[in-house]
């Protein structure tokens, strides 16, 4: 009526071994760099920096563009795409009123 497999055994299961191609993409996520945090977007230089991006855009774009920023190249490419179009924007209004 017993058999001599424990309890422990009998509830362990074999963990499937790994397709060729599974284990390639688990060894490329391993090697891949990690992501960067969220909460890097809202160090104290940053947000300074967007309150200056606001109020005064080129001196804004000046700390984006400084070698102490912490921006990346395509993060500071798209702030001055912004701050472009934000002061056509700002001189269309004025311009045209």
């Amino acid at each position: 009526m017993s058999s001599k497999v424990s309890k422990k055994n009998r509830f362990q299961l074999k963990k499937p071994e790994l397709s060729e191609r599974n284990q390639k993409l688990k060894e490329e996520l391993a090697a891949a760099p990690p992501q960067r945090n969220v909460m890097e977007g809202f160090t104290k230089w940053r947000m300074i920096t967007y309150a200056w991006l606001i109020f005064l855009p080129p001196y804004g774009l000046y700390r984006v563009w400084s070698k102490e920023s912490t921006f990346t190249r395509p993060e500071r490419v798209v702030w001055t795409f912004m701050m472009i179009v934000y002061m056509l924007r700002f001189l269309w209004v004025i311009l045209l009123s």
